[in-house]
């Protein structure tokens, strides 16, 4: 039996965008032990794999984390060790353990100080030094061959490096449905709008405004918001209430959203990387409306085998999302 550690101490949608690691571990050991070390705020998302997984979650400070912990770690040696998250806690936490192989991805960036290039290194040299595997990211999105560092295919590159088979590269969130959240018998486009809209010019807002009363004429449409909600969903909660091909959902739990997601046919966001990565794990078709600038740092975030378009949200009124 194999006896497997992840460390992923981040945020919800990159404990999705590591599940076809999870996966692949379970697809390729199916007796293994596996142990994610996840973080408070992802701990939600990892419930979802307490079949194939153990859950241990990292509170800071970390001599505190380290002492909760530490029967656990002394006596447990594993054979691998997937540094995921690119935490210095994480590469710190790595080395005190022992295993037959331990991996993870550096993170280089290069900075200017004073005139002078500096690039900063994680994990530095003397813990770098104590992985046996690692793959490179280069952290600057303007790069040409930016779309080599995509994380995902950075994450299935350290199995192939410890001879583990890709037998999918899909994305994977196990669920089961307690209860249909939306109204709607028939599938409806799901649009979730977080505080990221509330980023863009005021224009935005009103052509979204648009374009919903286009969409609503052909297709359902449910409404989402993130918990607190944002200004941009309060416009068109007061726009859209009731409507009858409009649903409105503020707050929703993250079960909930899964659930939203779920059901529909598409997933319309500013990237949003809950919904995205959910989406992808649904096999949904996954619409991005986000500024230009930030097109190339999506390259790398990207999932496999997905219907995903990008549109720029200075013209995507313009655009048929075709949903």
């Amino acid at each position: 039996m194999k006896k497997i550690l992840i460390f992923k101490t981040d945020r919800l949608g990159d404990l999705l965008n590591i599940s076809p690691i999870i996966n692949n571990l379970k697809l390729n050991y199916p007796s293994s032990s596996i142990t994610l070390i996840c973080s408070r705020y992802n701990k939600s998302i990892a419930k979802y794999y307490h079949n194939d997984v153990k859950i241990i979650v990292f509170e800071k400070p970390l001599i505190f984390f380290l002492i909760k912990n530490i029967k656990f770690f002394i006596l447990n040696k594993f054979d691998f060790i997937f540094q995921l998250d690119g935490k210095n806690h994480s590469y710190f936490t790595s080395i005190l353990i022992r295993a037959n192989k331990k991996v993870c991805i550096r993170f280089i960036k290069s900075k200017k100080i004073f005139g002078k290039l500096i690039y900063i290194k994680r994990p530095n040299f003397f813990i770098n030094y104590l992985f046996d595997e690692k793959e490179i990211s280069y952290e600057d999105y303007n790069i040409d061959n930016n779309i080599n560092y995509h994380y995902l295919s950075l994450y299935l590159n350290l199995l192939k490096k410890l001879n583990i088979k890709i037998l999918s590269k899909n994305h994977y969130l196990p669920f089961n449905e307690s209860k249909k959240i939306s109204k709607f018998k028939k599938s409806y486009c799901l649009i979730h709008i977080d505080q990221r809209w509330e980023q863009f010019p005021p224009s935005v807002a009103i052509n979204l405004k648009n374009k919903l009363i286009t969409l609503s004429k052909s297709t359902n449409i449910v409404i989402s918001s993130n918990i607190g909600g944002n200004k941009v969903f309060d416009t068109l909660n007061n726009e859209f209430s009731n409507k009858p091909n409009i649903e409105i959902v503020r707050d929703p739990k993250l079960h909930d959203t899964i659930s939203l997601v779920y059901n529909s046919n598409s997933c319309i966001s500013s990237h949003s990387g809950l919904i995205v990565h959910t989406a992808a794990a649904f096999n949904k078709k996954i619409i991005d409306i986000v500024s230009k600038d930030i097109f190339n740092e999506l390259d790398r975030w990207i999932p496999f085998n997905v219907n995903y378009k990008r549109i720029d949200i200075n013209n995507f009124t313009e655009v048929n999302f075709e949903i």
